[in-house]
């Protein structure tokens, strides 16, 4: 985990430094989509599921390009996954309208009647793949894979596909 984290870092200094816009309101993302679609873990909690997700993206940056985050993720099977964590946004085109936001986040889960994650804590790791419009409206995808990084019993690990809808807020 610390690799990626300091791959990330370098990745974005080296090629990205120069996509950043003045971007400086805190926004929120609310989605839906498909929840374990990879269909891990073993039967019966094995099945895919409906997620609805919602965050929270800070405004205000640390070390001038890190923003952190808060959320929660639920689905139809009674799954429900608090976390929050450290997100980036690297702008490209000209008019830095695609946005890709990778993230790294630590949370609660609880298992619900779906998949059976083996531990209460979990890190979750993605990214958004959004479309911002002049308004700073953003529609995109999320895909994101939920793990305990061997910390339980078991570690089967799970992979969301959302669809995300984000608007600035203040």
């Amino acid at each position: 985990m610390i690799k990626t984290i300091f791959s990330l870092m370098i990745c974005y200094f080296v090629f990205f430094s120069n996509a950043q816009t003045k971007e400086k309101k805190s926004r929120l993302s609310i989605g839906s989509g498909s929840y374990n679609f990879m269909e891990h873990g073993n039967v019966p909690y094995n099945k895919s599921s409906i997620a609805y997700n919602l965050e929270y993206f800070y405004g205000k940056k640390m070390f001038n390009f890190l923003k952190p985050f808060a959320g929660i993720l639920g689905t139809n099977d009674s799954q429900f996954y608090g976390y929050s964590g450290l997100s980036t946004d690297l702008y490209f085109l000209r008019c830095k309208c695609f946005v890709l936001t990778p993230s790294l986040s630590v949370g609660f889960y609880d298992d619900g009647d779906g998949i059976r994650m083996g531990h209460l804590v979990e890190f979750r790791s993605g990214g958004d793949f959004t479309y911002k419009f002049k308004n700073n409206v953003r529609v995109g995808i999320g895909i994101f894979h939920i793990s305990n990084a061997g910390m339980g019993y078991r570690n089967p690990g799970t992979e969301q596909l959302i669809l995300k809808y984000q608007i600035p807020i203040r």
